[in-house]
C-alpha cells in the first residue's frame, strides 16, 4: 500500500499526484507495523527534503512549499511542546471535533469535582454529556487515529471503543500520534539530510513564524505605487516620470495575490519575493523601455524578461488597459520558456 507523504486535509479530493492545504503541508503519521521497506522509502524522500531546504537558504534562494507552522516547530526541536490546538495547524475538520471532545472532557472533570451532587445527580449529569445529542459511546470511535484507520493508538485499538470513562486517555493518544510518535521517523530523516549541509541549531534565533519567511519568502507585503517606487528602478529609457512607469505600478498596486505570483515568476523567476519584499529584491526590479522600430506600434509587442537580474523590458504602452492586457499574457504564456528578445 502507498503511504502519502503528506496528511491529506478531511474532506479532500483524492487521486491527485499533488497535495496542498491551506494549513501548510504536514507529514502523514506512519503506524507501527508499517513495512521496513516503505519506511524507508519515504524517510529518503524526507531526508531529501532536508537538504534541499538546507541548500535553498544556503543559497539564499525561495522555496514556493509552504509546511505547517507544526512542521517548524519540530524543526526547532519543540516537538514535546506541542498540544491539542496545534491540530489545528494540520486539519481544521479534526481540530473541531477535537475541540468539541475536550469539551465534554472538562464537563465531566467539572461535575466529578462539583461536591453538591449526589451520586444519583452526579450520574445523571454524566449521562447528559453529547456531542450534538450523541452520547461518546454512540459516536463508534475506536482508538485508532482519524483519518487513518490502520494506525492504532495502542495495541488492539481496533477493537477497544471510546466511552466517557476513557475519551481522556484517547485524545491524548492522538495528539501524541498525530504530532509527535507518528512523525518522528520522517523528522529524523528530514533532520538529517538538512544537517549534512548545516546545523539545524543555527535556526534556534528564529520563531516558528519566521522560517516560513525565511525559506519561502514573502507574500504579505502591501503593494501601493509609494512602496513600488522606492524599491524599483526605471532606467535605459525610463524614469519615475514616465506615463508607462506610472501605468505599470498603478496596475501592480491592483493586483490579486496569485496575480502577483504569476507576475514575480515572470519577472523573477519566483512566485515570492524574499524576507523585506521589494526592498530586499536583488538586484533591484529594474524597468527599462524595450526597443521597436518606429514604424512599428508598441502595442503589437509583448514585455520580456531577464529573470537572472530582475529585469523588465517594457515596451511604451499607449494606454493601461493595453498594458494590463499585455502583462497578464506574458505572465500566463511567458513561464517556464526562454527565448531571445
Amino acid at each position: 500500500m502507498c503511504i502519502a507523504l503528506f496528511v491529506v486535509l478531511s474532506g479532500a479530493e483524492t487521486g491527485n499526484e499533488f497535495v496542498s492545504s491551506p494549513c501548510g503541508l504536514f507529514p502523514t503519521p506512519l503506524p507501527r507495523n508499517a513495512k521496513a521497506a516503505a519506511v524507508n522509502k519515504i524517510k529518503s524522500k524526507f531526508k531529501f527534503v532536508g537538504k534541499f531546504m538546507a541548500k535553498a537558504l544556503m543559497d539564499s534562494r525561495m522555496i514556493d512549499v509552504p509546511f505547517s507552522l507544526v512542521f517548524y516547530r519540530w524543526l526547532l526541536g519543540q516537538e514535546h511542546s506541542l498540544t491539542s490546538s496545534d491540530i489545528r495547524h494540520i486539519d481544521p475538520v479534526v481540530s473541531k471535533s477535537f475541540c468539541q471532545l475536550e469539551d465534554i472532557l472538562r464537563q465531566k472533570k467539572t461535575i466529578l469535582m462539583d461536591k453538591s451532587h449526589t451520586d444519583e445527580s452526579r450520574q445523571l449529569a454524566l449521562d447528559s454529556l453529547t456531542l450534538e445529542g450523541c452520547s461518546i459511546e454512540d459516536l463508534d470511535l475506536d482508538f485508532t487515529l482519524p483519518g487513518h484507520n490502520n494506525i492504532e493508538l495502542k495495541k488492539g485499538g481496533k477493537d477497544m471503543h471510546v466511552t466517557l470513562d476513557n475519551l481522556e486517555e484517547y485524545l491524548q493518544l492522538v495528539i501524541h500520534w498525530s504530532l509527535v510518535e507518528g512523525v518522528s521517523r520522517q523528522f529524523e530523516a528530514f533532520r538529517e539530510g538538512f544537517e549534512s549541509v548545516f546545523p539545524l541549531n543555527t535556526l534556534n534565533s528564529f520563531y516558528p513564524e519566521e522560517l516560513e519567511q525565511l525559506f519561502c519568502g514573502n507574500m504579505s507585503e502591501v503593494w501601493d505605487t509609494k512602496m513600488l517606487m522606492e524599491c524599483c528602478r526605471p532606467d535605459h529609457g525610463y524614469t519615475h516620470d514616465s506615463r508607462a512607469v506610472k501605468f505599470l505600478f498603478e496596475i501592480l498596486s491592483l493586483y490579486t495575490r496569485e496575480e502577483q505570483r504569476a507576475f514575480l515568476q515572470f519577472v523573477t523567476g519566483s512566485p515570492r519575493l524574499p524576507v523585506g519584499g521589494f526592498r530586499s529584491l536583488n538586484p533591484p526590479l529594474t524597468i527599462v523601455r524595450k526597443s521597436v522600430e518606429p514604424s512599428e506600434n508598441p502595442d503589437h509587442f509583448l514585455p520580456s524578461v531577464m529573470t537572472c537580474v530582475n529585469y523588465l523590458k517594457l515596451p511604451d504602452y499607449s494606454s493601461i488597459e493595453v498594458m494590463r492586457e499585455k502583462l497578464a499574457i506574458a505572465a500566463r504564456e511567458g513561464q517556464l520558456s526562454f527565448h531571445l528578445s
